[in-house]
């Protein structure tokens, strides 16, 4: 096993020592990839900042600054929340549908199990 990089002991050590101001709902996306996760991979050896000028293709790290959705620009962190609330729905529908059909719980297992 290789020793681990000073870098990287240095950004455990600052997360240890400031981890509930990091756990803070305040703290976002941005700040963890600019304070944690860009030195993190820095010091593993990726061209984070694509310093060698590579075609998009080749990049070492592809910055997502926004995606779409439903035709309107959201951050990646709002599509994890919309993500959410879509898989809480599709839970709900499967929930009452085994209701409506009167499925058993056998019944369940082999339903989600066939549709993963």
């Amino acid at each position: 096993m290789s020793p681990v990089p000073p870098e990287v002991s240095s950004l455990v050590e600052r997360f240890t020592r400031n981890r509930e101001s990091y756990k803070n709902p305040a703290y976002n996306e941005a700040q963890v990839r600019r304070e944690f996760l860009d030195p993190l991979f820095k010091a593993l050896g990726w061209d984070v900042d694509d310093e060698q000028g590579l075609a998009e293709a080749y990049k070492d790290v592809i910055h997502e600054d926004a995606i779409k959705i439903g035709g309107a620009t959201k951050a990646p962190v709002e599509k994890t929340a919309i993500q959410r609330q879509i898989d809480a729905t599709d839970r709900q529908i499967d929930r009452l549908v085994y209701q409506l059909y009167e499925l058993t719980d056998d019944e369940i297992r082999v339903v989600e199990e066939a549709t993963g």
